[in-house]
């Protein structure tokens, strides 16, 4: 059995992954304090209390490999005892400072921490990232992961380093996607009651596992990975070079991933919940109650940001054409709609590139309600595919460990094995002539907001 973890923003999840690519359990590990889009400190312990209980939760197997992924870039100073000095450096963090001509995620937030947190800087000796943080707690080796070498830059490299100034000893040694990091040291198995010896495979970031986990690893292939953020990721054989964008490699060779990156989905509708008082409603009631509203309604409207173009990034939002008859769940249909709307336009900006989009896998928190699923696909217009594994991420993961196990000669070729399409929800034609109407509407107030 595989034992498959992903460190999201809010929560970590892990399961069990058989040899036939089934998930056999899941767990969903919330942190006591998630962080919040305020920058507040979160404590990397937090990783290794929610792994524990994930740990605690999930039947008794027989583990042969462990792989796991994580939210990027983030990164974590240790001191000389490889003890953390402060809180996480967290990717929604808005802090780096980037030199002219850098690629690299990472060098521009070690520059930022050198520059403004003066007295951690003192005390650090080692910088690491965070899957890789849990993975040194089980293996005791400070390690980066590599998906290929054509992502090096993206990481780091010597030339960069050098343009930073950065000390090599303050990185990790860098290992290929898909071969053993380390294996679990005999501490890390009386700390978590894991066997010792145990491989601990790389796999590295969450967004790249989720492609791998998806199956979109064939040019023309689209998965829409919505957690904390949302990421509408295109398999491509080139770069768009479009500026609105994001063209990084391919977790695959030589390909490219173009994606339409929408920073806070996932956020904004957590905010909706706690504004509201459901923080403590289980899912499905909430999506129940927001399904009662009837589809492409013209008020109220939701605009989570005003800031540029895609008018997603959460900051000086605001509710528009509020009634007194409009309650918990206009408001929620109309946050749901809003996110549905940016998704479209993502969609519309990577299709401006000539990349066509007729159908999309669906990965992550998203995936498993129907009424997001269908909202999804009517405000679209496109086919979307519900993988067996919804978190992708582990279906990724647990690619790249049955790899470093031998039993395929690349992660890759595990993806038939690992990745199933459980149901394809096709739009309603009457409710996407609907939304057709309510997007035109949307954009027009949009631009009208933009003004002002």
């Amino acid at each position: 059995m595989i034992l498959a973890a992903d460190l999201g923003t809010s929560s970590l999840k892990a399961g069990l992954m058989g040899s036939d690519g089934s998930l056999k359990a899941r767990v969903r590990v919330p942190y006591p304090h998630p962080p919040g889009l305020e920058g507040e400190v979160f404590s990397p312990l937090q990783w290794e209390q929610a792994f524990s209980e994930a740990l605690r939760l999930l039947p008794a197997a027989d583990i042969t490999a462990i792989s796991m992924s994580g939210n990027g870039p983030t990164l974590v100073a240790l001191d000389r005892n490889g003890q953390p000095v402060s809180g996480a450096e967290l990717w929604l963090y808005q802090h780096s400072i980037r030199i002219e001509g850098s690629k690299s995620y990472y060098l521009p937030k070690i520059e930022w921490l050198r520059r403004n947190a003066r007295d951690i800087w003192k005390k650090t000796s080692y910088i690491i990232s965070c899957p890789e943080y849990l993975q040194y707690r089980l293996t005791g080796r400070k390690t980066m992961t590599l998906p290929h070498e054509s992502f090096r830059k993206y990481i780091w490299d010597k030339p960069q380093q050098d343009s930073y100034e950065i000390d090599s000893s303050l990185l990790p040694q860098m290992v290929p996607m898909g071969e053993v990091a380390g294996l679990v040291t005999e501490a890390a198995s009386a700390e978590f009651g894991l066997n010792t010896g145990i491989p601990v495979v790389a796999a590295g970031s969450d967004f790249m596992m989720a492609l791998l986990g998806s199956g979109a690893v064939i040019p023309g292939m689209v998965c829409d990975r919505a957690g904390t953020s949302e990421g509408i990721n295109y398999c491509t054989e080139q770069p768009s070079g479009d500026s609105r964008l994001r063209d990084l490699p391919h977790v695959i060779e030589p390909y490219w991933n173009t994606a339409a990156i929408l920073s806070s989905t996932g956020s904004v509708f957590e905010w909706y919940r706690r504004l509201t008082g459901q923080e403590n409603w289980k899912y499905q009631r909430t999506l129940d109650e927001v399904e009662k509203v009837p589809p492409g309604r013209t008020a109220p409207m939701f605009f989570p940001g005003s800031r540029g173009d895609t008018l997603w990034e959460f900051g000086g939002g605001s509710f528009h054409h509020l009634e007194p008859g409009h309650g918990r769940a206009e408001m929620g249909r109309a946050v749901m709609e809003a996110i549905g709307f940016a998704v479209r336009r993502g969609i519309e900006l990577l299709e401006e590139s000539n990349l066509s989009v007729t159908e999309m896998r669906v990965t992550g928190g998203q995936a498993r309600g129907r009424v997001w699923n269908q909202m999804k696909a009517d405000i679209t217009g496109k086919r979307l595919l519900i993988p067996e594994t919804e978190d992708a991420e582990l279906a990724g993961c647990a690619c790249c460990a049955a790899a470093a196990l031998g039993r395929f000669d690349s992660p890759v070729e595990a993806v038939e094995t690992y990745v199933r399409i459980r149901s394809v929800i096709e739009p309603d034609p009457s409710n996407v002539s609907l939304y057709n109407d309510a997007y035109l509407g949307y954009r027009e107030s949009a631009e009208e907001l933009l003004k002002h």
